[in-house]
Parts: C-alpha cells; sequence; structure tokens
C-alpha cells in the first residue's frame, strides 16, 4: 500500500488505498471520500484524463455517496461517457455547473452533519470543495455567499480557522433560519420535476441545455424517467418519483411508451403535463397522440437556448415560481 500514490480525481496526496480485487481497488481520500475504481479507469484518470465529467463533479459525487449514503461509488470507464451514464450510476442528483441551488443545498445538509451544536461553526477547506460539487475556492465561497444571502448561514469572520487536517480555511455556521429550514416540513425542498426524454446517448447536450436547463430556469429539480427504467421495466422508484413530482414534463420525440405512462400516470394523479417533441416529428404529425387540444413545445438541436427559455417560461406561465 504506497500512500504516496495521488488520487486519481482530485490529485490529492496521503490517500489510502486497497485491493479489493484483481481490477479493482478501494480508495479513501481526504477530498473524494471513499470509493472504489477500478484498474481501466484509474489509469485512464491518470494518464489521459477524459473530457468528461469535469473532474470536481465526479470527485463531488464519490464525496457525497460516501457521506450522505454511507455508500462507495464504483468508478468505470463507462461513467466517462455522457451524462445519461453518469446519472444512472449515481444514487444522488449531480448538480450541473450552474446549478446554484443544488450545490447551495449540498453544504447546507453538510453545515447540519458537522454541526454539534446550534452555534458550531465549520471550517472549510480544500478538502470541502466536493462537499458542494466546486471547483475550486471562489466558487465554493460563491455558494456559500449564495446562502448568506439566503439569510440560510453566516460567516464566522472572527479568529483564525484551521482545517482537521491542518491549515487554514474559513468557517461558517447556521443560522437560525437555517436550522428551521433543515428540520421544517418537506415541501422546503426543491420541487421536482420529471422529464421522460428518450433519445440516444448523442443527445446529451438536448437533455443538458435543452430540457434540464429550462425546468431548473423555472425552479425546479430535474430526473429524468428513463434513468429508472430497466429492461423495460416501470421500477418503483420512478412511480415513486411520478406521485412525488410537481410537473412532468413529456417528450414525445421517438414515441417512448414510457413517456406515455408517465404521463397518463401524471395525469391520473393530477399533476400538470408539459407536452414537448422535436419539431421535425411534430410537423410531420408522426405522433400517435392527438395533440390539438394540447400545447405542444417543440425543440431543435441548433437552438436548445431558446427551447429551454420558452419551456421555462411555459412552466413558469402555468404554475409561477415555486
Amino acid at each position: 500500500m504506497d500512500n504516496r500514490t495521488p488520487c486519481p480525481i482530485c490529485r490529492t496526496q496521503n490517500i489510502v488505498r486497497a485491493g479489493t480485487s484483481t481490477n479493482t481497488c478501494e480508495i479513501h481520500c481526504p477530498r473524494c471520500g471513499r470509493f472504489q475504481i477500478q484498474t481501466l479507469a484509474e489509469t485512464q484518470l491518470m494518464n489521459s484524463p477524459p473530457a468528461f465529467p469535469p473532474q470536481h463533479l465526479l470527485s463531488g459525487l464519490c464525496r457525497n455517496t460516501w457521506d450522505i449514503l454511507g455508500e462507495k461509488l464504483l468508478i468505470t470507464v463507462d461513467l466517462f461517457k455522457s451524462w445519461a451514464e453518469l446519472d444512472k450510476a449515481a444514487k444522488i442528483v449531480v448538480p450541473r455547473d450552474t446549478d446554484l441551488v443544488t450545490k447551495g443545498d449540498y453544504l447546507l445538509k453538510y453545515l447540519r452533519r458537522r454541526s454539534k451544536s446550534l452555534a458550531d461553526t465549520v471550517v472549510f477547506s480544500p478538502a470541502e470543495l466536493a462537499v458542494g460539487f466546486c471547483a475550486n475556492k471562489n466558487e465554493l465561497l460563491f455558494c456559500l455567499r449564495y446562502l448568506a444571502g439566503k439569510g440560510l448561514v453566516e460567516e464566522d469572520a472572527g479568529g483564525q480557522h484551521k482545517s482537521p487536517g491542518g491549515g487554514g480555511g474559513f468557517g461558517y455556521r447556521l443560522t437560525p433560519a437555517g436550522w428551521a429550514a433543515l428540520t421544517g416540513p418537506a415541501p422546503s425542498a426543491q420541487p421536482l420535476a420529471v422529464i421522460s426524454f428518450s433519445l440516444d446517448k448523442e443527445a446529451d447536450a438536448v437533455w443538458t441545455q435543452g430540457f434540464s436547463a429550462g425546468v431548473q430556469a423555472a425552479g425546479y429539480m430535474s430526473v429524468r424517467a428513463e434513468n429508472k427504467e430497466h429492461a423495460n421495466k416501470i421500477t418503483d422508484e420512478l412511480i415513486v418519483d411520478l406521485r412525488r413530482a410537481t410537473l412532468v414534463v413529456a417528450d414525445l420525440t421517438g414515441q417512448n411508451p414510457l413517456t406515455y405512462f408517465a404521463a397518463g400516470l401524471a395525469t391520473g394523479l393530477g399533476k400538470p403535463v408539459f407536452w414537448t417533441c422535436e419539431e421535425g416529428e411534430a410537423r410531420d404529425k408522426k405522433l400517435w397522440l392527438e395533440t390539438r387540444q394540447y400545447v405542444v413545445t417543440t425543440w431543435t438541436r441548433e437552438k436548445l437556448d431558446e427551447f429551454s427559455r420558452r419551456l421555462a417560461q411555459r412552466i413558469e406561465a402555468t404554475l409561477g415560481r415555486p
């Protein structure tokens, strides 16, 4: 066991590693937490880092999976392929780079876990960047100041703060409003939007820049229904999400039966359904569903920013801001 080898994700020194099988090892990193990684994936990260996912998001996924669930994420080369593969492997929500609300929520819950009493100050150091899925100190401070602006945390500017691993840091603590938000009723959580969208793996940009960006701009957390479908089976987890959801976005492109199931269940539960479809397919009227009585928001790959804006406006016009 050589602790001088840096973490393959964040390059932090002094990690602890142990073999679990012939092609998998377990790593304990001060920043990334505990996770497992296959040899091929570790070799690629160390020698030829993939363009996806961003290092800080993978680090955050490992750290929060361990901190929150007590489980070790297994990193394979499949996670380097697309958002769809990463989301499929994740058991927690992976925020996109500009998802300030979700990153702030992770930081808020971390403060709660680390606070032994109501007035405790929690020290943040480089090791805590992964807690908020943050790329650097400036982003971490930006997220904490966002929470401070909402009155949920406050900076402890007095005195010198030392991090658990040694060295300096900066301290924040929960305010009374922050404690109340964490211990209050469930409706204080960000409302959920389930999106049934079933294009191929090459359509990650359509998902991230179009659908997910649109519902997040309207104030909702996005969950992709197809990530919870296995072998054409409607899982209990998907049904739970549909029951919890505030709204459902049903994309008719490709005529996926799961989309009709999600929309039908949502309608039966009295939840609003927002219909979308690729512009050419909607124009050619190849849909099974008679849509003349519905508003269908169309999209093209060339104008995803415009589509996300129109989808957000459609949701806000119908439901208002959450």
